[in-house]
């Protein structure tokens, strides 16, 4: 089938198959046999790495216009492609005989020109990985001679004649590089912690300690800051916030989602944070809306979802519910209304399926007979006190015991 109208027949079947779908859609945007994955968005592109050649490429999906297109063809691999606006960067292996020692490359889509970014002396006896880029700033953690054998973080305008620069002159391993606007972090490895730079300052920041190598994922949009960070009591992965203070010294931390889940590879994007979570068995993706001040699941699928990226109302992730990886597009689904604890349950009703529906009434994570019983039992405190929409199972626009009978012959 060609790449060219498979969204769009995609995109008719997610409206009439979907739970919840007049608010939101999703759709694979690949359906090849060979594995893609590592998608990031920018507007309405798409690019991600792909493996239908026998090797590593970086391929483009511009949702406007419904075309593909391939962006590198060299027999070596390029791979973690990462895109603003019209501009693409990538982790290239073409100079490494051994798989050892890619660089990073851009390539401009307004002029179909491809250059290396890190110094030409760097290609051999070291290495260049993870770019990260916004506007004109691209960043990477890097180790090449004279500098370490373990990574630091550079970073390049792309608007100036300068080569690279080494944002913080340090003796220990830096890593998972990301930037918006001016505004830099990365992670030190060996002593844990997320540093902070604004390049015009030539001060770096601490912005907070934890046990060395515990960060999984870290990014950066306007002024606040997400990543995975383990939990010692739990023994997992949750996802914690900083939102930079005024000075860009420091800022105020939290745990955004809290919980017994794995959340991991968390990406934002203004006031809306995507990331992967375990809690249903699998990995599915979820996301906190600052604006609503509330979580929601934003894609709760057979099989994984992860890598996710986000850009405005589009989400890109990997997802492997067909057997391989393959590269899905949705809309962030619309906010519901806040929904309280109902009287005699363990805790906050919860919509399992993601269709706008709260059927785990007693929010024990499941849905079974004690669901029934506690809504019929509370039918009156429902009606008072929870959004009609949540808790109105057959759609009749009140709350009665016609919805007990709906939630009990969906059990």
């Amino acid at each position: 089938m060609s790449h060219g109208f498979l969204p769009l027949l995609c995109l008719v079947l997610a409206v009439l198959l979907l739970p919840g779908a007049a608010s939101a859609w999703v759709i694979p945007l690949t359906s090849d046999s060979a594995d893609q994955q590592n998608p990031s968005i920018s507007g309405q592109k798409i690019v991600w790495q792909d493996d239908r050649n026998g090797n590593w490429d970086v391929y483009l999906y511009d949702y406007a216009t419904h075309t593909e297109r391939r962006l590198t063809d060299d027999p070596m691999d390029q791979v973690n492609p990462r895109i603003a606006g019209d501009r693409v960067v990538w982790e290239d292996y073409r100079n490494s005989g051994a798989y050892e020692n890619p660089d990073i490359y851009l390539l401009d889509l307004t002029t179909d020109q491809e250059q290396m970014l890190n110094l030409p002396e760097s290609i051999w006896g070291g290495y260049e990985r993870q770019p990260a880029i916004d506007g004109d700033v691209v960043v990477w953690y890097e180790s090449a001679n004279g500098i370490s054998e373990c990574g630091r973080t550079f970073y390049r305008y792309l608007d100036r004649p300068d080569w690279p620069k080494q944002a913080f002159q340090d003796s220990n391993t830096q890593s998972d590089p990301d930037v918006s606007g001016q505004k830099v972090v990365w992670t030190d490895v060996d002593l844990g912690g997320v540093y902070f730079r604004y390049l015009l300052d030539s001060n770096t920041y601490l912005l907070e300690r934890m046990s060395n190598d515990t960060v999984r994922g870290l990014r950066i949009s306007g002024d606040r800051i997400v990543w995975s960070q383990y939990v010692p009591e739990s023994m997992t992965y949750n996802i914690r916030l900083c939102a930079l203070d005024i000075t860009m010294t420091n800022g105020t931390k939290s745990w955004l989602s809290p919980g017994g889940s794995f959340q991991t590879d968390p990406a934002i994007d203004g006031n809306l944070v995507v990331w992967c979570d375990d809690r249903n068995g699998n990995t599915d993706l979820y996301l906190y809306d600052f604006a609503a001040g509330a979580e929601r699941p934003m894609v709760v699928a057979a099989g994984n979802q992860i890598t996710p990226d986000v850009d405005g109302e589009y989400v890109v992730f990997t997802d492997d519910r067909d057997g391989d990886n393959e590269i899905y597009l949705a809309t962030v689904p619309a906010a519901t209304p806040a929904v309280a604890a109902v009287p005699g349950g363990t805790g906050a009703p919860r919509d399992l399926d993601s269709n706008g529906k709260y059927e785990d009434v007693n929010g024990n994570g499941r849905k079974d007979f004690a669901d029934v019983v506690l809504y019929f039992n509370q039918m009156t405190w429902i009606g008072a006190n929870e959004p009609l929409a949540a808790f109105d199972y057959n759609s009749n626009n009140r709350i009665d015991f016609a919805d007990t009978v709906q939630l009990f012959n969906a059990l």
